[in-house]
């Protein structure tokens, strides 16, 4: 029996219009919102060059229902370029492009099937000749669906080699996305299908490997930093009979990501800008996709800046951060790749000197020697604890709740021995 090879992807958002952005970098909104359809521009190259069977869209093609009359005619476009080469494409709807958001004057190409939405469909998608495999899918006829609708999913009673079912839903908990069509893994197992192909949540999730697959592909392309890190889509083998091969391909054309910067110690403002620039190399090296899909790269980062340092007052200063993003952006997007730094954070503590204050003679050196009695008498810390905790605990949940071992006690005394500090020398 031949192999079945497939991309599976979904989530595509075109046309998203990105307004927040817009309002204070349009340059910036206007690549971003390029990038949604030149993410699937790569996923349909990504099929001509590995010579798929065909690609499947588990929903959500567009990012809502006021989508413009480009964004599905470039969509079409796509399909097109597949269908001339002989390569099918099967597609269901989700919440954000339901059926009655369609026009019906839009005319898909030959090799497109888009699935109906009154009742669980089958395709058949014959290899030389013969039955393959079995692509079953159902479309949301309009935004929301709260019906678990993989159960409605059902094998024929002469299936092909190789049975795949499509379908836009929540299995498991949500995470941060709404729950429509929501079901349990227990509710599929056992029905028969090599390959789940689902769509809805936004990060690449490998729900489980096999028996069955069940798989998210997530979006193609982030739109800020809650879809952080690599996107992209997977390329799947099913050989029937074994388990299904799949491999996550990154696609993005811009990434998302968040960089920790740790300033500990450091007094150099040198040294600043020398670590910022080697977590983005390291960034733009982590980035290992072939070349075809390397030109028009690029990053948006926001820096996080941490730890204890010198530093930490003249970074508190008014416009300090504002002129850092400057001197670190300037001429970012007009390279390839760039790398935009759409925020610093300063998240930095005073490099507080503890000896130097137990010299001086003012409230914070009286509360250090407080903490340093409590250190030398455990009796005294625990009363303290106690005292807290008939304030702020509940006699019920201190019934349930373990007393707080020695080390316990140590640990909460040097955390809020530091907050105190922090907060006594910012005032």
């Amino acid at each position: 029996m031949l192999p079945i090879k497939f991309i599976h992807t979904s989530d595509l958002h075109l046309d998203t219009p990105f307004r927040g952005l817009s309002a204070w970098n349009k340059h910036l909104a206007a690549r971003l919102k390029d990038a949604t359809f030149k993410s699937f521009s790569r996923i349909v190259d990504l099929c001509i060059s590995e010579k798929v069977d065909f690609l499947i869209i588990a929903g959500d093609i567009f990012d809502g229902e006021n989508r413009s009359l480009a964004a599905q005619l470039k969509f079409v476009a796509e399909l097109k370029r597949l269908s001339d080469r002989g390569i099918p494409s099967y597609l269901v709807c989700g919440n954000h492009d339901p059926l009655d958001s369609w026009l019906e004057s839009l005319t898909l190409p030959p090799l497109v099937f888009r699935f109906g939405g009154t009742e669980v469909e089958s395709l058949s998608y014959e290899k030389n000749g013969a039955a393959a495999a079995d692509i079953y899918g159902i479309s949301y006829r309009n935004k929301e669906v709260g019906e678990n609708l993989a159960v409605r999913y059902r094998r024929k009673s002469d299936p092909a080699p190789v049975s795949i079912a499509v379908m836009h839903g929540t299995v498991g908990a949500p995470g941060p996305h709404h729950s429509y069509a929501p079901f349990r893994v227990e509710d599929i197992r056992g029905m028969g299908f090599d390959y789940w192909a689902l769509g809805h949540i936004h990060k690449h999730t490998v729900v489980q490997n096999a028996h069955p697959a069940i798989i998210y592909p997530g979006n193609p392309q982030g739109r800020d930093f809650g879809e952080a890190g690599p996107k992209g889509c997977c390329l799947v083998e099913i050989i029937p009979g074994q388990s299904p091969a799949t491999r996550f391909i990154p696609i993005q054309l811009i990434r998302f990501e968040e960089l920790y910067i740790d300033l500990s110690g450091i007094n150099d403002l040198t040294v600043l800008s020398g670590k910022v620039e080697q977590a983005i190399g390291e960034l733009e090296g982590s980035e290992k996709r072939p070349s075809r899909y390397s030109n028009d790269a690029g990053f948006v980062v926001r820096l996080i800046l941490k730890g204890r340092t010198p530093l930490h007052a003249q970074l508190g200063k008014a416009g300090e951060t504002a002129q850092l993003l400057e001197h670190f952006n300037d001429g970012q997007l007009h390279r390839t790749p760039f790398v935009w730094i759409d925020r610093i954070e300063v998240n930095t503590l005073p490099d507080t000197n503890l000896e130097q204050i137990r010299g001086s003679n003012d409230f914070a050196a009286g509360v250090l020697q407080v903490v340093d009695e409590m250190k030398k008498d455990p009796a005294l810390l625990s009363e303290m604890i106690d005292v807290v905790e008939s304030g702020f605990v509940s006699i019920e949940a201190k019934r349930e709740l373990d007393r707080f071992s020695i080390e316990d006690q140590q640990e909460i005394l040097e955390k809020a021995t530091w907050i105190l500090m922090d907060q006594l020398i910012r005032q």
